[in-house]
């Protein structure tokens, strides 16, 4: 089972970004997802949390605890909290939404980060500095996922009035991360 936790702030559609990827794998990679949100009392801009799990057998766990293979991370000014709650031992593979280097970042000792700057694609693709879906389609590309599977998830979770941007959005994270 692979565990992907993404960590964002409210109103940064972290959450919806989790059900993307989870419903492109589950739907169409023929694999097994599950998506599970953390948020309640949560304010626009506060610090939150989702987990997608994907598996080749059905998932039974339906907790929060995670020793995530990928952590996603869509606003730099959390790495240092995402590092500090991934509480692991092994490396694991960081996305992150960023125009700084890794030294800025405190990164620098990392063995496998990609740095995306979402945002300059956002507001290049959409016109707005909505990132979650050129971060799933950066997801994708790094776990190696067919852009066509995110391109159909985006309008089943999204619907069909709003996808057309966000597939190109979610189309040039992927580009991003193929050069």
């Amino acid at each position: 089972m692979q565990e992907i936790l993404w960590h964002g702030r409210g109103g940064q559609g972290v959450v919806v970004a989790s059900s993307i990827l989870g419903t492109a794998v589950s739907v169409y990679e023929g694999k097994y997802a599950m998506s599970i949100p953390s948020f309640g009392a949560q304010r626009r801009g506060a610090p939150l949390i989702a987990l997608t799990r994907v598996s080749d057998t059905p998932i039974r766990r339906r907790d929060l605890l995670a020793d995530p293979d990928y952590i996603v991370i869509l606003d730099d000014s959390l790495a240092s909290l995402a590092m500090a709650e991934c509480g692991h031992e092994k490396p694991r593979h960081i996305i992150i939404n960023s125009k700084k280097p890794t030294a800025e970042l405190n990164l620098n000792d990392w063995p496998s980060l990609t740095i995306v700057d979402a945002d300059s694609i956002a507001l290049e693709v959409l016109r707005r500095p909505i990132t979650n879906t050129v971060i799933v389609g950066a997801v994708a590309a790094v776990m190696n996922l067919r852009i066509d599977s995110v391109k159909k998830a985006i309008i089943d979770v999204l619907g069909t009035e709003i996808a057309p941007g966000n597939i190109k959005a979610a189309e040039a994270g992927f580009k991003a991360m193929r050069r």
